[in-house]
């Protein structure tokens, strides 16, 4: 549940679609939006519908990679008479299968994007991630959402998000009646997220790399979902960085958790790990360590005064809340 709830209107609400309630932010965001005041009709499109939510939504099984799967969908939301489509369907960590992972991705947005023009919805919110920026040794010290995306080159499933943001950008231009708005959250972590990153920092001494002590800032998973709450129920066009306030360096946040650290060069680190990297995200190394190496931190001053987004969890918190809930689980 959220951590802080603005009054509801008792007015009916319209229908909200979500496709991939099967992901973390699709499926607690579908489980919030049931505990308004009134609810509003969630209508999941996915291939599977969580346990935890059958009975409580209109489910319809949906392959966003099927060719015709754009007009399925605009039936769909037509027929649901729904106004305003979360699209959530991204992996956390990215697939190894990158032909699937971008008709998924790219192809399967393209299909949703489509959808939302043919049926008419108002508004379309896409979560994305802050990795888009890239991490450069050139970048400022904090990426506006004007900034250009340039993410990791050999990073594929970031390459896709990269794509997906300019597909926005040209449908927004093109239907200027229509809401769209891009979440753009830097690492997200908490108790109950799982990723790629939270598992990186789990054991007890942590690879890191030689002469590199990048900036980093978090965002309290808790704090993601309110932001996408409230670009659910706010008229905020555009994109929108989201990160909890502060920055602070690597070594700190280890230090903090009461971890050690294993420097290693960079050349030596890339190549040891590489065959493990490719098999389990189909990247190489670079694609995912470049993101500790180079500065990549946003700025959230567009998201705080257009999107209302105030972050209960700072930078800190949401690093600290990750690690108790990882030590509370070894008294397991």
């Amino acid at each position: 549940m959220s951590a802080r709830r603005a009054p509801r209107s008792v007015e009916p609400r319209p229908p909200v679609a979500i496709t991939g309630v099967g992901t973390f932010t699709g499926a607690h965001i579908a489980e919030r939006l049931l505990e308004q005041s009134p609810p509003p009709r969630v209508v999941a499109l996915d291939l599977r519908l969580p346990r935890r939510l059958e009975g409580r939504v209109r489910f319809h099984r949906v392959d966003l990679t099927e060719p015709t799967a754009d007009s399925i969908v605009a039936e769909i939301l037509e027929k649901e008479r729904c106004e305003t489509v979360l699209h959530a369907a991204f992996f956390t960590d990215p697939c190894p299968d990158l032909e699937y992972s971008h008709e998924l991705e790219v192809v399967g947005s393209l299909h949703v994007i489509n959808a939302s023009a043919a049926s008419g919805v108002r508004k379309l919110v896409v979560t994305s991630s802050a990795q888009v920026y890239g991490p450069h040794p050139d970048n400022p010290n904090f990426l506006s959402e004007d900034h250009a995306l340039r993410p990791q080159r050999s990073a594929h499933s970031l390459r896709d998000r990269a794509e997906v943001e300019g597909l926005l950008r040209i449908f927004a231009q093109r239907h200027r009646a229509l809401v769209v708005t891009s979440l753009r959250p830097c690492w997200i972590v908490g108790p109950s997220y799982e990723s790629a990153i939270t598992r990186r920092f789990e054991s007890a001494r942590v690879v890191t790399l030689l002469g590199y002590d990048p900036l980093l800032q978090f965002l309290h998973e808790l704090d993601w979902l309110d932001a996408v709450e409230l670009a659910l129920e706010r008229d905020a066009p555009g994109a929108f960085n989201l990160a909890g306030d502060g920055v602070l360096p690597l070594s700190t946040l280890l230090r903090l958790a009461g971890k050690s650290s294993l420097p290693l060069p960079h050349p030596l680190l890339y190549r040891a790990t590489y065959l493990e990297a490719i098999a389990r995200t189909g990247d190489p190394p670079a694609a995912l360590l470049d993101y500790l190496r180079f500065l990549w931190v946003v700025d959230t001053r567009r998201a705080r005064e257009e999107l209302g987004f105030d972050p209960i969890y700072t930078t800190k918190e949401a690093w600290m809340s990750l690690v108790v809930a990882r030590k509370l689980r070894g008294y397991r």
